[in-house]
């Protein structure tokens, strides 16, 4: 038997509605997170928490950017990726549909 959100919701005697809500929310901050441990672990390479870090190791000339400059597009495109999760998030947590009526 395939499992639904229909069948799940049943189950659970949760509105289909509410499931999906909530399974989307689970998912995004899932992929929130697995992103900014990605970003950690790129940063900490170079003993730097973050995109900025990198930068102000570049603009100080503490490494030259041709030795970081794969790892640091890399952090660039995960940070931005995970500013539009966040947003999401945001926007999920102010649903005032969080709960079933």
């Amino acid at each position: 038997m395939e499992l639904t959100i229909e069948r799940v919701a049943k189950a659970l005697s949760l509105s289909e509605d509410l499931l999906e809500r909530e399974s989307t929310r689970a998912y995004l901050q899932q992929q929130w997170r697995s992103v900014n441990a990605e970003i950690l672990s790129l940063c900490q390479k170079y003993e730097v928490s973050s995109w900025y870090g990198l930068n102000e190791l570049i603009v100080n000339e503490e490494v030259e950017e041709s030795q970081v400059l794969e790892d640091f597009q890399r952090v660039d495109h995960l940070t931005a990726k995970a500013e539009r999760l966040k947003k999401l998030l945001e926007e999920a947590d102010a649903c005032p549909c969080h709960t079933q009526p």
